[in-house]
């Protein structure tokens, strides 16, 4: 049997609640549980996912190959066992390259992706701009992150509608920084999506965790600098459900489901169908 192609955003309604922290160290947690895993970088504008991953100096990115310039594995870069794909540029100079880009060659460097991976995980950009819809459009499924009080959970609750136009399946909710005293209950998050946006579940809460903030002024990632810590041993029950397949509205050996992904990402970058 081939290998599965699963494609996950990873979204925030709003910057600082440590999404792409989470993203980075999710990817690690289900590589070292023996998946291959590869991450892109949809923030076009304000990408930092390479840093957090080690990466200082990555030449050639997703646009170049979406722009014909580079081969798609001139854009990949490995570290901790996670394939990344960075893109860095400013939005407004990929919005002027995306309209010459041709559809065939986006669904071309998709496949190609999704075939030679199990896990593609998109770095969603924060807010409501358009490389936000790019990010979530391209993925089958979402996990949005927020942090335990009602300004993030009302933004996360934007970005979940906005998943819900664009047909992603929202998963269930991740609370990440969780243990502070003005924090609102599981109880009161379940609560308020079941008044906005149905039954959308608490999957996990993510604690506070000093070891993130250590890890992070050593440049490294908080499940390879301490995989012990209680953050870290969060992200990898985090990632034992990202992995598990029971409850999937969709079969992910199915060709259809990398083809359908190429079409949804070819139609979100070009503004054309295929």
């Amino acid at each position: 049997m081939r290998k599965k192609a699963r494609s996950i955003a990873v979204s925030s309604g709003k910057g600082g609640t440590g999404k792409t922290t989470l993203t980075a160290n999710l990817g690690i947690a289900l590589a070292n549980d023996g998946y291959e895993v590869t991450i892109l970088d949809g923030d076009l504008a304000m990408a930092n996912l390479g840093l957090i991953m080690g990466m200082n100096d990555c030449p050639v990115t997703f646009l170049d190959v979406l722009s014909g310039d580079a081969n798609p594995e001139d854009a990949v870069y490995e570290d901790y066992g996670v394939k990344v794909v960075p893109t860095g540029f400013r939005f407004e100079e990929i919005h002027e390259n995306l309209s010459d880009v041709d559809s065939e060659r986006v669904e071309e460097v998709v496949s190609e992706l999704l075939r030679k991976t199990e896990f593609l995980l998109i770095d969603v950009p924060a807010g409501m701009a358009e490389t936000t819809i790019i990010s979530i459009a391209a993925a089958r499924e979402m996990i949005p992150v927020t942090n335990p009080n009602y300004s993030s959970l009302v933004d996360c609750y934007k970005t979940i509608r906005l998943a819900n136009v664009v047909d992603t399946w929202t998963r269930g909710l991740v609370v990440n920084r969780v243990g502070r005293a003005s924090d609102i209950s599981r109880d009161e998050i379940e609560h308020f999506m079941g008044n906005t946006v149905g039954s959308i579940s608490v999957i996990l809460d993510v604690p506070e965790d000093d070891t993130v903030h250590e890890a992070e002024r050593a440049g490294v990632p908080v499940t390879v600098y301490e995989p012990t810590s209680p953050s870290s041993e969060s992200i990898y029950e985090l990632a034992r459900v990202m992995a598990g397949e029971s409850d999937l509205p969709y079969e992910p050996y199915e060709e259809g489901e990398i083809d359908q992904t190429v079409k949804r990402l070819s139609r979100a970058l070009t503004g054309r169908k295929s």
